[in-house]
C-alpha cells in the first residue's frame, strides 16, 4: 500500500480489505511451502486487519445514520404544505347545530341578565 492522496473512506476500507486478502493468499503459499510459523503469523495479521475493517465499516455506518437523523431534524416539508381547508376541521359543527348553539347561548345570557 503506497501513499495515496485524498482517499475516500470507502476506498480506504477497500484497500484494507484487499490487504487482508493478500495476507491470506500469502499465508496459503507459506502453508504449501511448509512454513507453518510464518503462515500462522500471516493469518493472525489478516484476521486482525479484517477485524479492523469490520469495526471501521460499523463506525462509518453509525456516522452515516447519525447524519441522516440530523438531516431528518431539519426536514421542513411538513411546514411547507398548505394548511388544510377550513371545511375539513374536525371541530366544525354543522350549520344547524351551530345556529342552535348560538341561539341557546343568547337565550341563556338574556335570562341571566334579566335576573
Amino acid at each position: 500500500m503506497g501513499p495515496k492522496e485524498s482517499l475516500s473512506a470507502k476506498a480506504y476500507v477497500r484497500l484494507l480489505a484487499e490487504e487482508a486478502k493478500r495476507l491470506q493468499q500469502e499465508a496459503r503459499g507459506a502453508l504449501e511451502q511448509g512454513h507453518y510459523i510464518r503462515a500462522t503469523a500471516l493469518l493472525s495479521d489478516a484476521e486482525l486487519l479484517a477485524e479492523d475493517v469490520h469495526h471501521l465499516v460499523g463506525d462509518f455506518e453509525r456516522y452515516e445514520i447519525g447524519e441522516l437523523l440530523t438531516l431528518d431534524d431539519y426536514d421542513v416539508r411538513e411546514l411547507a404544505l398548505p394548511a388544510p381547508p377550513r371545511s375539513q376541521l374536525r371541530f366544525a359543527l354543522p350549520s344547524r347545530r351551530l345556529r342552535l348553539a348560538i341561539g341557546t347561548s343568547l337565550v341563556m345570557s338574556l335570562a341571566l341578565t334579566e335576573w
